[in-house]
């Protein structure tokens, strides 16, 4: 079984809540003896769904169809997540209430977001890392300095210099606390704070239903945000790569809303997420909510995609050239700017001037590259 062949298989197993139909067709691959395990439980922890896949084939009545050994590990994985998912809600409770005292709503975006949301049947099957909220941009430092006061540290020395060229504050951790927390003033890379509304988003956010006030984006704006999230912020447009974890979450909110539709309306972008609609559509087996524009864009979008994983050489070569390409476009970018913004030169200035910089910056081109 290829990479390949994996990823279909896991997204056929991914679409069953949403085509029961499925279910015996997915068996008789089981029973024909064609999946091997080890590459499918190697490809969906990659890809961030191997408590997803289980919750899926369990609440299709598949896991008897399974090896006893992998079905046992599964559970325990998804146990795990599951109490880790628990408290990341806790979590996520105790800073709205912290916040709240100072009149500041926390609108949750992406993973929790998704879980406080009632996204999923199971909580156990979505693995998230850190805790992304969203404020308005005259409360973004002020609510950091609330969650320092609460034990919360700065993985870097804020630099207020930066926030004209950074979408969040840098991320708080606490020892005490199981994740790290992300504040955003935006939730797109800087390149493309100009060609979208943040005010819309703050607009039409939906309050969730607890004790204290917080909300989450509108089904609208997640999957935006989804869809841009990885397109843009994580450069897969251009990198041609597949994240089956933001699938998997379009596929849910497609439950809720189209997103073709959601995608024209939003009228920014429409090409780079109008493939990312295609490949989900393609690789979680034409589900019917996730339709598409079909044109040579989509087509020579797919075909990169499957090129790339079926010649792990020729991926591994582009995407580290094209990570060294963003990055030199980058501070060529950085640099001019600077000539005229006051902020980007103090910014700059800090940064080259911090040895740590130095290193971190080291350190994210090995790890890039050399992977």
């Amino acid at each position: 079984m290829t990479y390949k062949e994996a990823l279909f298989f896991i997204g056929k197993c991914l679409s069953l809540g949403h085509c029961p139909e499925r279910t015996e067709e997915v068996r008789k691959v089981i029973l024909s003896g064609s999946v091997v395990w080890e590459q499918v439980v190697w490809v969906s922890t990659d890809q961030i769904v191997f408590s997803a896949l289980y919750v899926q084939l369990r609440q299709a009545g598949l896991l008897q169809e399974l090896p006893t050994d992998l079905v046992e590990y599964m559970e325990e994985f998804t146990s795990l997540n599951r109490e880790r998912n628990h408290q990341l809600i806790e979590q996520a409770y105790e800073i709205t209430e912290l916040l709240n005292q100072h009149g500041i709503i926390p609108i949750f975006l992406k993973g929790v977001g998704h879980l406080l949301d009632g996204l999923y049947d199971d909580i156990g099957e979505r693995q998230v890392g850190d805790i992304d909220i969203l404020v308005v941009e005259y409360d973004l430092v002020r609510a950091a300095e609330i969650l320092i006061l609460k034990g919360y540290v700065p993985i870097v020395k804020f630099d207020p210099n930066s926030l004209k060229i950074n979408r969040h504050y840098p991320r708080l951790i606490n020892n005490d606390k199981m994740a790290a927390v992300e504040l955003h003033r935006q939730v797109f890379i800087s390149s493309f704070f100009k060609t979208m509304d943040i005010e819309l988003f703050f607009k039409t956010v939906r309050m969730l239903n607890m004790p204290c006030k917080a909300a989450v984006l509108s089904d609208f704006h997640q999957i935006v945000l989804n869809i841009l999230n990885v397109q843009v912020n994580d450069k897969g447009h251009y990198y041609g790569k597949v994240f089956f974890r933001q699938i998997y979450d379009l596929l849910l909110l497609s439950g809720r809303e189209s997103p073709l539709d959601a995608v024209k309306a939003y009228g920014v972008s429409f090409h780079r997420m109008n493939v990312n609609l295609a490949l989900a559509d393609q690789l979680l087996g034409h589900p019917g909510s996730l339709s598409f524009q079909s044109n040579w864009r989509t087509k020579l979008f797919l075909w990169r995609v499957y090129y790339k994983i079926d010649h792990s050489g020729w991926s591994h070569f582009s995407n580290g050239f094209l990570y060294l390409l963003f990055r030199f476009g980058n501070s060529v970018n950085y640099i001019f700017r600077a000539i005229y913004d006051r902020n980007i030169r103090r910014s700059i200035f800090n940064r080259i001037g911090n040895p740590k910089w130095y290193l971190d910056h080291l350190k994210s081109y090995k790890s890039k590259v050399s992977r």
